[in-house]
């Protein structure tokens, strides 16, 4: 069980979705007790976003003791995946973890890193099949909204991530507060479903 202060840490990367951090972000900074909640990225800075807004980070070196640690996501996920500096942060962070996480495409970050080796996962429905394919350690469960497997957390697409933090606030401070979030961000507390029932209308 985490202290009522515990630091929630987003790894952010260039051009990556502002909801993916925003929507999560959110959540956890308006439970009860609050968290610490810190926007991070390999060398600090302002991260500009797939929409144009700018966010300001501290490096992750540099962010204290770590809790949870979520990677955000996006298209440019995909390229994250293969920086070395990136990578080589995230090893750095994660042995300190209670918790590690990936929000939409930034699970092809943890999956590159060895994270998910082994391990149950989820991405975006249009990119399942690409995780799959790229890392066959990896049972990857095309239909969850999220998925968590011995500690690490991952999420389909882009608003599942809010869905992702509202179980975890749950698993932190009870049903009541995760319930108490959800009405008041007019959200399901678990949504019915997976998110092909989101998918499969859009595709025709």
């Amino acid at each position: 069980m985490p202290s009522d202060s515990a630091t929630i840490v987003f790894l952010l990367f260039p051009a990556t979705k502002l909801l993916d951090v925003a929507g999560p972000l959110q959540v956890f900074a308006d439970a009860r007790p609050g968290y610490r909640v810190v926007l991070t990225s390999t060398t600090g800075g302002r991260i500009v976003t797939d929409t144009g807004v700018a966010l300001e980070t501290m490096p992750l070196a540099g962010a204290g003791p770590l809790d949870t640690l979520i990677v955000s996501g996006g298209d440019a996920a995909r390229g994250a995946a293969a920086d070395p500096a990136l990578q080589a942060a995230l090893a750095q962070a994660v042995p300190g973890l209670r918790r590690l996480g990936s929000v939409c495409v930034g699970a092809f970050v943890l999956a590159a890193g060895g994270w998910l080796d082994g391990r149950r996962a989820v991405t975006h429905w249009e990119y399942c099949d690409r995780l799959a394919e790229g890392w066959p350690g990896v049972t990857v469960e095309a239909d969850a909204i999220f998925t968590e497997d011995r500690g690490v957390w991952t999420s389909a697409g882009v608003t599942a991530g809010i869905d992702m933090a509202l179980a975890m606030v749950e698993a932190d401070r009870g049903r009541a507060e995760a319930l108490r979030l959800a009405r008041d961000m007019v959200l399901y507390l678990k949504r019915p479903g997976g998110q092909r029932q989101f998918s499969q209308p859009l595709r025709q």
